[in-house]
């Protein structure tokens, strides 16, 4: 109603006195100041200067989106939003893409007059050149990193008569994670975590809600959403009350699970799926693995870490509320044995909250980019993969899928990942066995100098910028030394340590 009343008062919020005239991408991108903010949005640009304090999701979140064309940016975080009406006020003119044309005078003592000179006696003795440039989009500007400053999420809601929604806003290519946890009809436990820190919001809603809830994460700007189903269709005026709590003890956030599915797919290997034993929403964070700890025969505790994978990469349904894992049974694996057996299933599996270290925006200026993955090392690369196919900021040109084996029967996800790449070109899957049978017609082999010397040349078709590493240590340890000894930055590599 403030942000009304100001439009209403005869305030000049545009900048521009009345006058509506296009504007380039040039001269947008000079207006990137708080002081000075200008935006474009579905191509009308637009001058929220003075918006910005009113802005429901804070300053820094518009900010995102000033000097440049935001409207993937809006439509991804609240395409909802009538923004015409909202921003009707400062509104500056349409965006446009302006052709800069260069104007030569015709040298008349020359052989301008050839058969072969174009007609220009029509434009006053000047010639058009056959080309124009259009002036293009300005850089997007890089997002702080997470590891340099604390990361506080900002809390909002909005509602409908029959649900409301609870958002948090993190910082973009943040990687957040959720875990939200059902109390009674009007009291929710939501974690949020971000690196290593956990931010406990306890909410009271105002009244009933319906459970499960839904969720989703917008990874480029790190935006998460929870809608609750409201008992009693009306809407609120207020969502109730929250506390909220930093919770920094990796242990707390440990519970237990069932397995509900055991399914082998493979000659050694299995897809487990684990239920909670309490109500539970979990979104896990890109890359990120949890410890699973069981007692296993003879009663010691035995922990292993794993990686959830997403759920289209699972052989079997998984419900939204339990996790996925796709799971290696080792003969000499205590662990393994255990959570893998058939009947009966394993129960009172203790799994941790997410743990890891990998930072989305490292990947950010990068569009060619390898992944190396060895065995069930392939968990955490999955989940990559479907994350930089579907970035909408700095498109992936080449997303290079190695995938390291000792035999064609031990190979993960192959139909899967092979179909993804038939259906999207810049993804490429090259399997290489250490110890194929005769009828195997693909690489063979081991990491090796020439493959790292390939993807760190730049002068070759399969050059990377970036390189994400995961399975045993051995493994690891050799592709690193092998990258970097051909002269590729380490600072460019991320290695998953379990």
């Amino acid at each position: 109603m403030d942000w009304i009343r100001l439009g209403s008062s005869g305030c000049d919020l545009a900048g521009t006195k009345g006058i509506v005239a296009p504007v380039s991408h040039a001269e947008l991108s000079k207006h990137c100041k708080k002081s000075d903010a200008w935006i474009a949005i579905r191509g009308k640009v637009y001058n929220v200067t003075q918006y910005l304090d009113f802005h429901p999701g804070g300053i820094d979140e518009l900010m995102r989106g000033v000097g440049k064309d935001a409207t993937k940016l809006f439509e991804e975080v609240h395409a909802w939003v009538n923004y015409e009406q909202l921003l009707a006020k400062c509104y500056i003119g349409p965006l446009r893409n302006v052709a800069s044309i260069n104007l030569e005078p015709l040298d008349t003592t020359s052989t301008a007059h050839s058969k072969n000179q174009s007609p220009t006696s029509a434009n006053g003795g000047f010639r058009l050149p056959f080309s124009i440039s259009l002036t293009p989009s300005p850089t997007p500007t890089a997002p702080p990193s997470p590891e340099k400053e604390e990361i506080i999420p900002r809390f909002d809601w909005i509602q409908k008569t029959s649900d409301l929604t609870i958002i948090f806003y993190t910082k973009t290519l943040c990687n957040p994670g959720v875990t939200v946890e059902y109390m009674n009809d009007q009291e929710i436990d939501i974690r949020v975590l971000i690196g290593r820190t956990t931010h406990l919001f306890q909410l009271k809603f105002a009244h009933e809600v319906r459970w499960p809830c839904s969720g989703r994460i917008a990874l480029e700007s790190g935006k998460i959403e929870l809608v609750f189903g409201k008992t009693q269709p009306a809407l609120w005026t207020s969502f109730g009350l929250m506390e909220r709590k930093k919770v920094t003890d990796l242990e707390v956030g440990v519970r237990e699970f069932d397995a509900i599915q055991c399914q082998k797919f493979n000659h050694d290997s299995y897809a487990v799926i684990l239920e909670p034993k309490r109500r539970l929403l979990q979104i896990h964070p890109i890359g990120y693995h949890v410890s699973v700890t069981a007692r296993v025969q003879g009663g010691d505790e035995v922990t292993r870490s794993y990686t959830p994978v997403p759920v289209s990469y699972l052989p079997v349904p998984c419900p939204t509320n339990c996790i996925g894992l796709l799971v290696k049974s080792y003969s000499s694996g205590m662990l393994s044995k255990h959570i893998t057996r058939q009947s009966p299933l394993a129960s009172a599996i203790k799994v941790s909250q997410p743990r890891g270290g990998f930072a989305l925006y490292r990947l950010r200026n990068h569009c060619r980019i390898a992944l190396l993955a060895a065995g069930s090392g392939i968990t955490p690369i999955l989940g990559i993969v479907d994350y930089l196919l579907e970035r909408s900021n700095n498109k992936i040109e080449l997303l290079k899928l190695v995938y390291f084996n000792r035999k064609e029967e031990d190979i993960w996800c192959r139909r899967k990942l092979e179909a993804i790449a038939q259906k999207d070109t810049r993804l490429s899957v090259a399997h290489i066995l250490s110890e194929p049978e005769d009828t195997w017609d693909g690489a063979r082999g081991r990491i090796s100098e020439e493959i790292a010397m390939d993807l760190a040349s730049r002068t070759s078709p399969n050059s990377i910028t970036f390189c994400c590493v995961c399975g045993p240590p051995a493994f690891n340890d050799a592709t690193v030394t092998l990258l970097t000894s051909s002269g590729f930055p380490n600072g460019d590599i991320h290695v998953f340590q379990g």
